[in-house]
């Protein structure tokens, strides 16, 4: 049995809705899983209709050694990010799991996952891109130098003994240090990922062009639609759009990390339109503005973390 299940806040639920009914679609085989780095009672699970679509498990259940220091340090991307290896170990324990995939809850998908994902390797990670860009847009290389080669946003793991490793590895360096500090070689879990083809046999590179489109690839995929279908560079079906740094405010534009405006990229308007529906009828105004049980009341600053770095690092 294939788990797919993305993490997130509560103020997110409708991006963590959206996404499964769109993976679900196309995946119905899967088992699927909201996974809540915050807190709902029982009777406000079972009294709202959102959060009854699909199963949710909340952190605390899982039980964790570090839960008293990720609830009590960090903001809430922090706590999402520092937390999905976590619930990755939890349903791999489950005995009828044998593999889990993890998106970010900002994707969406359009097609199935091709069978190299679900197939191959017991580790499997996504690039954020795989040609390079011209030198007018080197700044996604220096991004990537920066934020790491593999988009956490995406990955598989499969039940095994080199997974078991894997998880214990990455859990040890990142869950309690999943920070964000270029100067200290930090950008949440993500860096780390680098590691993974040196330290681990069995993983596989997922390259398809398909997977994982977002502003950082923009460069080397382009959209189009025919026989029904969405397709990258027009023969490779897509099959989900990462919408990393898109605003619901201003849903016409791509992403505000991304260096193509709407105008350049017209190609990508109706992903842009599908999502922002989604969202829409999914409840995204009533929930946005909700606060994190955990992180409204604990140590950590409260300002995103990208709410800066746009200006700070990302300077055109």
């Amino acid at each position: 049995m294939t788990l797919f299940f993305t993490v997130v806040t509560t103020n997110y639920l409708p991006f963590a809705v959206s996404l499964l009914d769109s993976a679900k679609h196309f995946h119905p085989e899967f088992e699927f899983y909201i996974c809540l780095a915050d807190y709902l009672t029982d009777k406000e699970i079972a009294s709202n209709d959102l959060m009854q679509k699909y199963p949710i498990i909340q952190l605390h259940e899982l039980g964790v050694e570090e839960f008293d220091f990720i609830t009590q340090n960090y903001n809430p991307m922090q706590l999402a990010n520092s937390s999905k290896v976590l619930f990755a170990k939890h349903f791999l324990d489950q005995k009828h799991i044998d593999q889990v995939i993890f998106c970010d809850s900002d994707t969406y998908f359009f097609g199935k996952l091709p069978s190299s994902t679900t197939n191959e390797g017991e580790i499997v990670l996504s690039p954020h891109f795989t040609h390079p860009p011209s030198v007018d847009m080197k700044r996604q290389e220096l991004e990537v130098l920066n934020a790491g080669l593999y988009n956490g946003g995406f990955f598989k793991l499969r039940k095994s003994h080199e997974t078991d490793h894997y998880i214990t590895w990455l859990r040890e360096r990142s869950v309690k240090e999943c920070i964000y500090d270029f100067k200290r070689g930090f950008y949440g879990e993500q860096l780390w990922l680098n590691l993974v083809p040196l330290y681990f046999k069995n993983v596989f590179v997922e390259n398809n062009i398909g997977i994982n489109v977002a502003y950082w690839n923009l460069h080397e995929r382009n959209i189009s639609w025919h026989d029904g279908r969405f397709f990258v560079n027009d023969n490779v079906p897509l099959c989900f759009f990462h919408y990393s740094g898109w605003d619901y405010n201003n849903p016409s534009e791509i992403s505000k990390w991304s260096l193509f405006t709407a105008d350049m990229r017209p190609d990508l308007k109706h992903l842009l339109e599908k999502y922002y529906t989604a969202l829409k009828n999914n409840g995204y105004e009533l929930y946005i503005n909700r606060q994190n049980h955990y992180t409204s009341n604990n140590k950590s600053q409260k300002k995103s973390f990208f709410s800066t770095l746009k200006n700070k690092y990302f300077k055109r």
